[in-house]
């Protein structure tokens, strides 16, 4: 039997080869996720483990207790197991440079050889709190070199001049969070009481025994831990961050083995189809039902062995690189067998069981077929699976639904999953009616049109089969899109309700510079800049406070449309609503209010604009300032960018004015709104990429479709020559099959992912922000598009073989 099996791949290995093609997709998938997942793991460790690599014990103390003070660590260097101690400091400063001012990370190095855990690549260690050294991606992304004088700005305190000193062999980039990683002397954090101490012990003490000694000595909220302890739970808790990406890459893998099945069962159910009276013969002679089966499995087994083995080996490399993108190999290569081998296994069995249908159906093939010549059609009739398909479907879009309103995450998830199995079960049935559909609309063309209704009619069940596996593919896609867009929007929604404004800058005392407001001027992102008045004054019930005056323009261009009307009682104030709750009134209520010992009526409303600053100021009109505190003050700049404004390119110019004036603090939506959609681009980008592979697959299925269905059709199509019928006639009559298929895949996919995007979207973050839904006409329309050049391209191996066929072959036998 398996020679029989070889024997059918080996003749026509070419109807084969979408089979082939799909499961080597799958299967490298799932292997690249296995190695990606065992090589970045290792990398992480290493990366957790490295800062205690040169310890023996680490004591924490609790950072929920009250500060021991700045002595401690020396219970632990007295210790007699212990040799050396070094202590761990970190801070988050601002880094301040002729052209950039950000934010970076500032950690202690040991003074002591053997307490320090990585090399230098340059230069000298730090010998004072003036001095420090940085890793090669800090001095790189910042510009610098060693021996240059940076400025940092730790707190709101003074700026603090240092110098860099030498640049550090770390090997890696620190996951951390932030881009710009500083190490300085402990003399820095002088006074301070550090997070952590290192120590070396004694050669013939073990560390736990000076662990067990040291909990035993110390108080309750300091923790003693070997070294290697601690770097395993720290490799534990980045580990689990990457498993989130591991279990997407895993997520969009089995979506492809998911389409890759569907490929599969309808290229054997094809093939099968053709093999109709070869397997009525095969029955004929004695052949029994399970042997014709098996027959066929046995076939699906080798070329599932063949295109796992393919795929498993790719994936091995394909799973490295992406952990080389992120950085994260500094372990080198790790592959887990076990997971490769389930990859395997998985790709094989998916062939199989893909198999398994069409396989039974060829097994109950009777002897008598093998007088018949004329193709069977295989139509889709609503059976037991579809019903159960439609009340799946329905009941878990209701239950979607209902998760989404009652802001319930897991229930939300939990419904949308039943509807779309119950989608995929039924929507087989559904896609056969819109075919005969899509028939009697190209009947009314005529000419090729008619001709490829007429065969997308004679086998509506594989047509839907390709169909669908469009669907899965532009659905996701669609949905993602969607809820990507609906994202962005609702992010930005949240942003300008919370930062009217997009840029601010501000100085404690006096005015901004001039200097510093003309850099901002300057920036072409934005379409308004403002100077707004500014007093400190005392207000009764708020305190001691910097009272805003802005103009009528902005506070229109903020929504601060209070502030502009002219016909109130008394002029209003914009507060926040812990102010308003400290005056003791509501919003939109009258109240006198003692500012510099003179009494003013005010009107309060809360208002973002109050905080706009980065800090609670009042808000009220210009005028308004002028009359109660006169003055030249100018100490805030405030800009409103562009709709379509670079947010790079605005945080880049802004970056550039807090590097030329380090007196000014930054605040406004500019920074987390770059930080939230960097995220969401990048969680976003990669899984469009994996779902382009599920699309690539499906395409395959298409052209599969079309390729064998050529083959079938080879007489008919010597006929229709030979009664005048053009090669390009009959390019086209495919063309116009395939742009059905992809077509019908690609809206069905609209209409059902961009309703599971706004509600996915919706379920995730409609309990923290209102859902501000916008639907990507344009990426969805650009869908659409790629579906038409995704089905012309299904034509080509197709078109070619169908050129060829000569009008003579029509009167050839079977």
């Amino acid at each position: 039997m398996p020679g029989y099996a070889w024997a059918q791949i080996v003749a026509h290995p070419a109807r084969l080869a979408s089979v082939l093609s799909a499961i080597v997709l799958g299967t490298l998938f799932l292997a690249a996720t296995a190695v990606f997942a065992a090589t970045s793991s290792a990398g992480l460790r290493i990366v957790a483990a490295a800062p205690l690599s040169a310890a023996d014990v680490i004591v924490d103390r609790d950072p929920e207790a009250a500060d021991p003070g700045a002595g401690w660590p020396e219970q632990v260097a007295e210790h007699p197991g212990v040799t050396a101690t070094a202590r761990i400091h970190a801070g988050t400063v601002q880094l301040v440079t002729d052209e950039i001012r950000a934010t970076a990370n500032l950690y202690s190095i040991s003074d002591r050889d053997e307490l320090r855990w990585f090399e230098l690549a340059e230069g000298e260690w730090p010998a004072n709190a003036a001095e420090m050294v940085a890793d090669a991606p800090t001095l790189d992304s910042a510009g610098l070199e060693v021996g240059d004088t940076v400025s940092l700005l730790v707190g709101d305190g003074e700026a603090t001049d240092m110098t860099v000193v030498g640049a550090a062999d770390i090997g890696f980039q620190p996951l951390t969070g932030v881009q710009y990683q500083f190490y300085t002397s402990e003399d820095f954090f002088a006074g301070e009481s550090p997070l952590s101490v290192t120590a070396d012990v004694t050669d013939r003490t073990s560390p736990e025994a000076v662990v067990e000694s040291l909990g035993a000595d110390l108080p309750d909220d300091l923790h003693p831990m070997s070294a290697e302890e601690q770097s395993r739970l720290a490799a534990d808790r980045f580990a689990g961050g990457a498993q989130q990406l591991e279990l997407i890459l895993l997520v969009f893998a089995l979506i492809d083995l998911l389409a890759a099945a569907l490929v599969i069962a309808n290229t054997f159910t094809i093939l099968l189809s053709q093999r109709r009276r070869d397997t009525a013969l095969l029955r004929l002679v004695g052949a029994e039902r399970t042997q014709v089966r098996d027959l066929v499995l046995v076939e699906a087994l080798i070329i599932g062995s063949i295109g796992s083995a393919i795929g498993v080996a790719a994936g091995v490399g394909a799973g490295y690189a992406g952990a080389s993108l992120m950085e994260l190999t500094g372990g080198g290569l790790h592959v887990s067998a076990p997971a490769l081998g389930g990859a395997f296994l998985t790709g094989v069995a998916t062939t199989v069981c893909a198999a398994w249908f069409p396989a039974r159906k060829a097994a109950g093939t009777a002897p008598v077929e093998a007088l018949r010549s004329a193709p069977l059609r295989n139509g889709v009739r609503f059976g037991a699976v579809h019903a159960v398909g439609l009340v799946a479907a329905v009941a878990g879009a209701a239950v979607m639904v209902s998760g989404m309103l009652a802001e319930n995450l897991p229930v939300a998830v939990a419904g949308g999953f039943v509807g779309a199995v119950g989608l995929l079960l039924v929507l087989r049935y559904a896609i056969s009616r819109l075919i005969g559909a899509a028939d009697r609309l190209l009947g009314l063309r005529g000419g090729v049109f008619e001709l490829a209704g007429a065969n997308l009619r004679r086998d509506t069940g594989r047509a839907a089969t390709a169909t669908l596996t469009l669907v899965l593919g532009f659905g996701l896609i669609a949905a993602l899109a969607t809820a990507a867009s609906t994202g962005r929007a609702t992010i930005d929604g949240d942003l300008d309700d919370r930062f009217p404004v997009d840029v601010s800058a501000r100085v404690d005392t006096g005015s901004v510079p001039a200097a510093t407001v003309d850099m901002v001027r300057d920036i072409d992102e934005l379409v308004l800049v403002e100077t707004p008045r500014t007093a400190r004054v005392t207000v009764g019930g708020l305190g001691e406070t910097t009272l805003v005056g802005v103009s009528p323009e902005l506070a229109r261009e903020t929504g601060a449309e209070a502030l502009t009307g002219t016909g109130s009682a008394a002029p209003v104030m914009l507060v926040t609503a812990d102010q308003l709750d400290a005056v003791g009134i509501g919003t939109g209520e009258a109240v006198d209010l003692d500012v510099d010992g003179e009494t003013h009526r005010f009107i309060l409303y809360v208002s973002t604009l109050a905080t706009a600053s980065g800090e609670a100021s009042p808000v009220v009109r210009d005028d308004v300032l002028d009359s109660v505190a006169p003055g030249e003050d100018r100490g805030m700049v405030w800009g409103l960018a562009a709709e379509d404004a670079d947010d790079d390119a605005l945080a880049e110019s802004m970056s550039l004015v807090a590097g030329a004036d380090p007196g000014i603090t930054l605040n406004g939506a500019l920074g987390e709104r770059g930080d939230l959609t960097d995220v969401l681009d990048v969680l976003v980008n990669l899984s469009l990429a994996m779902l382009l592979v599920t699309v690539v697959v499906s395409g395959l299925g298409v052209a599969n479709t079309l390729g064998l269905s050529v083959l079938e059709r080879t007489r008919e199509l010597a006929l229709l020559r030979a009664l005048g019928l053009t090669r390009g006639g009959l390019r086209g009559t495919l063309a116009v099959e395939a742009v059905v298929i992809a077509v019908l895949g690609a809206l069905l996919g609209l209409v059902i992912g961009v309703p599971y995007g706004l509600v996915g979207v919706d379920a995730v973050i409609g309990g923290t922000a209102p859902l501000v839904v916008a639907v990507p006409w344009a990426e969805l329309s650009l869908l659409l598009a790629a579906a038409v050049v995704l089905g012309l391209a299904a034509t080509l191996a197709p078109s070619r073989r169908a050129a060829r066929i000569a009008p003579a072959e029509g009167l050839s036998g079977d």
